[in-house]
């Protein structure tokens, strides 16, 4: 009998969602079938169904050729796990089957959890500390708001610590996830992040170059309101008066440094088509970086592709995202593991970049880039063996020998 792979999102199957995933080479494989179940319950209170871009989203997802399985409530929800089996693998993106009641109910109707993250991380740790200076600086309004947030999270880790049940699968991306994962799965097989699929079909790519001379790119990512913002009870990270004066300063001050012209990799859901009037494209970034002079950019899960093709780079922040603990350690933890040159655009001076990008060009080692590869996108064991197939194709086919 052939095996069944479902996937399971509270997010609609927009083109950013199949992109992301890959899920057209799921859904069109011989070798398995898949089905695509939609919790449409979830998050309802946050999301803003009539803001233009979850319109435009739901509208992608609407014409999609490939049935999907809406589930309205969780009623609706455990009565479609109970119609599984042991030939269905469900892949979970929102890790609700990690929840010890829907994982208990999955194992008894005989269905196999996996899980292949994307790029699991940054690694952002609160300590005592954090949380101390944290609450010296909030609001008064905000107050109750932030222990809400925090008793939720610590509930959710104990729970899950405690009660859920082991993955069947777990995909590891490298070393790092490598060293946890025999805690969580019963079995854990060496995979790569989805950029570092990019990264091998690009570097694949004959074609001809989209900029023919020498450029600096930016990897925008949808400030002042990213993508996610939209989606989330969590306030924009910025404000977007000050941050697009500061980053046009700063940018124009690297073009006037370099001598060569800015190019933009502009976030996938941005609905600008340039960034200032830069020369900007959507959905090639892997392309503009593989050929970039140098790299200016945010802390992006893009940066991988800046590690791949060991770009010079240099990390640009501004005065609000510093202010924000979780943010400020995401920014933080990417200058650490990637041994990264930082940049506050709030405050900065033509010297002061002169200093840090002379800095980069002259201490740019790749010993640190090819650390960071194998511990959070590629293990040196797994790129040894053939990554001729695309991760799809790789997941599948364990899914189709396991046993």
């Amino acid at each position: 009998m052939k095996k069944k792979l479902i996937f399971i999102s509270s997010y609609n199957y927009d083109s950013l969602l199949f992109d992301k995933f890959d899920l057209q080479n799921f859904i069109d494989s011989t070798k398995i079938d898949t089905e695509l179940w939609k919790l449409d319950f979830k998050n309802n209170d946050i999301i803003n169904k009539n803001n233009n871009v979850y319109y435009k989203s739901k509208l992608q997802e609407s014409k999609l050729k490939k049935e999907i399985k809406i589930i309205k409530n969780y009623i609706d929800l455990i009565k479609l796990i109970k119609t599984t089996n042991n030939n269905c693998f469900i892949f979970d993106f929102d890790f609700i089957m990690r929840n010890p009641f829907f994982s208990l109910i999955t194992k008894l109707n005989g269905a196999r959890l996996i899980f292949h993250g994307l790029a699991q991380f940054p690694i952002v740790e609160i300590k005592t500390g954090d949380l101390k200076n944290k609450l010296k600086s909030i609001k008064i309004k905000d107050l109750f708001y932030f222990f809400f947030k925090f008793l939720k999270f610590l509930y959710k880790k104990i729970v899950f610590y405690l009660f859920s049940v082991k993955l069947d699968i777990f995909f590891y991306n490298g070393t790092f996830e490598k060293k946890n994962s025999n805690k969580i799965s019963k079995k854990s097989i060496g995979l790569f992040t989805r950029d570092y699929d990019r990264y091998l079909k690009e570097n694949n790519n004959n074609s001809s170059r989209l900029v023919k001379e020498d450029y600096i790119l930016f990897i925008d990512m949808g400030y002042p309101i990213p993508y996610d913002n939209y989606f989330s009870e969590e306030k924009p990270v910025t404000s977007a008066e000050e941050y697009n004066n500061a980053m046009l300063k700063l940018l124009n001050s690297v073009q006037k440094y370099f001598q060569k012209k800015i190019v933009v990799a502009l976030h996938p859901r941005s609905n600008k088509t340039s960034f200032n009037n830069f020369e900007s494209y959507k959905g090639q970034t892997d392309h503009l970086v593989k050929h970039s002079y140098f790299v200016v950019a945010h802390d992006s899960l893009s940066l991988q592709f800046v590690a791949l093709w060991n770009k010079p780079c240099l990390l640009l922040y501004n005065n609000d995202m510093i202010n924000r603990l979780t943010k400020k350690k995401e920014i933080n933890w990417f200058i650490e593991k990637m041994n990264l040159q930082s940049l506050n655009i709030d405050k900065f001076d033509n010297d002061e970049i002169k200093s840090k990008i002379d800095f980069i060009n002259m201490n740019l080692k790749k010993n640190y880039y090819e650390k960071f590869i194998n511990e959070f996108i590629i293990d040196h064991h797994v790129k040894k063996q053939t990554t001729s197939n695309s991760m799809p194709e790789l997941i599948i086919e364990e899914i189709c020998k396991y046993q």
